[in-house]
């Protein structure tokens, strides 16, 4: 079987990993949890986009997931194609548009850094090289060695914040590189059909889900117990 057929076999693979982090992040009221992370905030906010063969369902609100459009889509059989999603981590907030199927991630807004205030037009009358005049005293730089060191201190902080931003997006790309290792193996275990699976379609139905007893069987050692059973073949 060659490498593209592979691919389109699996594309499920990434709606079933964005219906998931859907669904707890309901149960757990927005909060997620990784061993190598700890706690984070994670939620779907302003757009979520389902289908299933030619029907789509697109729903842009505040929260997409909480409305009976998004489970009545689910109970007709779609499943999360795209969503937006905001993730708090580290006393920071991130937005991020992901793609289920090709696992692709848009729009990633991080919040600025190495955010200093300018002097303002009044600190600069009163503030260089007037006082000094005023006061008898030759200036301490020249204009133009001023100018060249201020577009280099600019220059500085730009390269600063874009490597700081660079390693936010790193930070970004690892925490969902560990939720999707521990979606599959809690997909390849006995927990994903014995719990999981009938704990989607309560939530999906809007029926009540012991949040309790789901949590206690996610981090059981059943989790990482692969099951002996082949998985069923999407038709």
């Amino acid at each position: 079987m060659q490498l593209i057929d592979l691919i389109e076999k699996r594309r499920f693979v990434g709606r079933e990993l964005l219906l998931w982090l859907w669904m707890e992040s309901e149960l757990f009221e927005a909060t997620l949890e990784t061993s190598e992370h700890g706690s984070f905030g994670l939620w779907i906010e302003k757009k979520l986009v389902l289908s299933l063969g030619e029907e789509s369902t697109r729903i842009a609100a505040p929260m997409p997931g909480l409305g009976r459009e998004a489970k009545e889509a689910l109970l007709r059989g779609q499943l999360p194609e795209a969503a937006a999603l905001r993730i708090a981590w580290k006393d920071d907030e991130t937005a991020l548009a992901i793609d289920a199927e090709s696992f692709a991630l848009r729009g990633l807004k991080l919040r600025t850094l190495l955010d200093k205030a300018t002097a303002d037009a009044g600190g600069e009358v009163f503030g260089g090289d007037l006082v000094d005049e005023m006061a008898g005293k030759k200036p301490g730089r020249p204009k133009k060695k001023r100018a060249v060191d201020e577009e280099r201190e600019r220059e500085l902080e730009e390269e600063a914040a874009f490597h700081e931003r660079m390693t936010m997006t790193r930070e970004v790309e690892d925490l969902l590189a560990t939720l999707y290792r521990d979606f599959l193996a809690l997909r390849l275990s006995r927990t994903w059909g014995a719990v999981v699976v009938p704990a989607m379609r309560r939530w999906a139905a809007g029926e009540s889900v012991d949040v309790d007893a789901y949590r206690k069987a996610r981090r059981s050692k059943s989790a990482s117990a692969p099951s002996k059973a082949r998985p069923e073949k999407r038709r």
